[in-house]
C-alpha cells in the first residue's frame, strides 16, 4: 500500500474511533443524565473529530482523495458552522429541544445520532475500500441506506439548533469585525449564518436526490452481481 493510502487508511480509522467515542459518550449521557447533558459530555471529542474533517478539503485539493473540492469544502464548512458558530458561541442552543412525534425530539442528541452513525459508517466504508479493495456488504448497505433517515434528521437538527441560538448571537454579536478598518472588511456572524444556512434550501434536495441515485446505482449493481 502506498504512503498516501496508508495515511488515508490511518486517518479514516482514527475518525471511526473518534466518532464511535462521541456516540458512546452521547448515549451514556442521555441515559444517565438526560438530553441536556449530552453536549457537555461530547463537547471536546466532537470538536476534535469534526474539525479534523478540514483535512478532507486538503485531501481533495491535493488529489489523494477523489472528491470535488468545492462540495467537500461546503459540507465540512456547514458542520463547522454548527459546531463552532452555533454550539460553541451560543450556549442556549446546547439544551434546546423541539418535540416532533412521541419521544422524538430535535436537538443535540438527534444531531449526535445523525452525525455519529453517518460518520462511523462513512469512514468505515473508506477504510475498507483502501485496505481491502472491497467493502463488506453490510457496510455498503448501511452507507447507501441509513442516509435516507439520518440525512434529513441531521439537517433538521442543524437548522433547529442554528435557529435556537440565533437571537443570542444577534445580542452578543461574537466575532464581530466592524468598519472602518485597514482592510475595508466587515463581519457579522448572524448575517453570515443566515446566508450560509439559506444555501440548505437548494442544496439539500439536490444532494439528497444525488444520494438516492447513488443508492440505486450501487445497491442495484450489487444485487445484479449476486443474481
Amino acid at each position: 500500500m502506498s504512503l498516501a493510502k496508508t495515511y488515508l487508511a490511518s486517518y479514516n480509522a482514527a475518525l471511526v474511533a473518534g466518532w464511535s467515542y462521541v456516540l458512546i459518550l452521547a448515549f451514556a449521557a442521555l441515559r444517565t443524565a438526560g438530553p441536556s447533558a449530552v453536549y457537555a459530555a461530547v463537547e471536546r471529542p466532537l470538536a476534535l473529530a469534526q474539525t479534523a474533517a478540514v483535512l478532507e478539503i486538503a485531501h481533495a485539493a491535493c488529489g489523494i482523495a477523489r472528491s470535488p473540492v468545492l462540495v467537500t469544502a461546503m459540507q465540512v464548512s456547514s458542520r463547522l458552522m454548527v459546531v463552532w458558530g452555533v454550539l460553541h458561541l451560543a450556549p442556549v442552543s446546547r439544551t434546546a429541544s423541539l418535540d416532533v412525534v412521541g419521544p422524538l425530539k430535535i436537538g443535540v442528541p438527534s444531531l449526535m445520532l445523525a452525525w455519529g452513525v453517518t460518520e462511523v459508517v462513512r469512514y468505515s466504508f473508506y477504510f475498507f475500500k483502501l485496505v481491502r479493495g472491497d467493502v463488506p456488504r453490510a457496510v455498503t448497505w448501511c452507507r447507501y441506506t441509513l442516509f435516507i433517515v439520518l440525512y434529513p434528521l441531521g439537517v433538521s437538527s442543524e437548522l433547529f439548533l442554528a435557529y435556537s441560538g440565533f437571537k443570542y448571537l444577534v445580542k452578543t454579536n461574537p466575532l464581530a469585525y466592524e468598519m472602518p478598518n485597514a482592510v475595508n472588511f466587515a463581519f457579522h456572524l448572524p448575517t453570515a449564518m443566515l446566508m450560509f444556512f439559506a444555501g440548505y434550501a437548494p442544496g439539500f434536495p439536490m444532494l439528497y436526490g444525488y444520494m438516492l441515485g447513488q443508492r440505486k446505482k450501487v445497491l442495484g449493481a450489487a444485487k445484479s452481481k449476486r443474481d
